[in-house]
């Protein structure tokens, strides 16, 4: 999960705005500027550059602060819809191509090596497929009607997202398989090495995504 997803745009989100959402960000910004309380709407990016911290630090710190006073589970629902598009959906889909470049060329180039997965590039293929198709029809069908804490339609296919949620962790498990949980062998090439380190921090942002909704999201509009 990015720091941005739930702090916002640290060059646009205030000190205010900020202890307005969790009041024991206060102290973070004290211990970096004392006479904080004068710089209420000064961006935290700016409050970095006064401190004479590097921005990144001082929005990890923030972060920390804010994800220990509100765990996931009591985001508001906004911001978890907010989180799911930009800091899950949005990172898929810049992924999945060059995943999925990486295991033709991986497969294409080391063909006669016993090493490397038969049929990697298909299962890949199978999996960009799925979640572009999932990703697609969750946004329109469900997340949309979910902004503002709008009351469920009865149409609503919670159970059908579900349904692929488990089709997509099967696909998982099955290029868990065949790549060893992602353990390239130690004849490897970078390209080798980055396809696997690549589909597993896929893997670990999906499992973590289908949990947000299946467990946190979905039950708010289920009675």
């Amino acid at each position: 999960m990015n720091y941005q997803d739930i702090l916002g745009n640290c060059s646009e989100t205030t000190v205010g705005q900020l202890v307005g959402r969790c009041p024991q960000t206060l102290d973070v910004f004290r211990k970096h500027v004392p006479e904080i309380e004068a710089h209420r709407l000064t961006t935290v990016d700016i409050v970095a550059s006064i401190a004479g911290v590097e921005p990144k630090r001082l929005c990890q710190e923030l972060f920390d602060t804010v994800m220990e006073q509100t765990p996931i589970e009591e985001l508001d629902t906004d911001v978890l819809l907010e989180l799911i598009s930009r800091g899950y959906d949005a990172r898929h889909i810049e992924k999945l191509p060059e995943i999925h470049r990486l295991a033709r060329k991986i497969e294409a180039v080391h063909r006669a090596n016993p090493d490397v997965p038969k049929g990697i590039t298909l299962a890949v293929k199978k999996l960009e497929h799925m979640l572009t198709d999932h990703i697609e029809r969750e946004n329109a069908y469900v997340l949309k009607r979910m902004e503002h804490d709008q009351p469920p339609r009865p149409d609503t296919p919670i159970a059908q997202m579900n349904e692929e949620h488990s089709l997509i962790k099967r696909q998982l498990n099955k290029l868990r398989q065949m790549t060893r949980n992602y353990r390239a062998p130690d004849s490897a090439c970078r390209s080798w090495q980055r396809f696997y380190q690549e589909l597993k921090a896929l893997d670990f942002r999906l499992s973590e995504q289908i949990y947000l909704e299946k467990e946190v999201l979905f039950p708010r509009f289920q009675f």
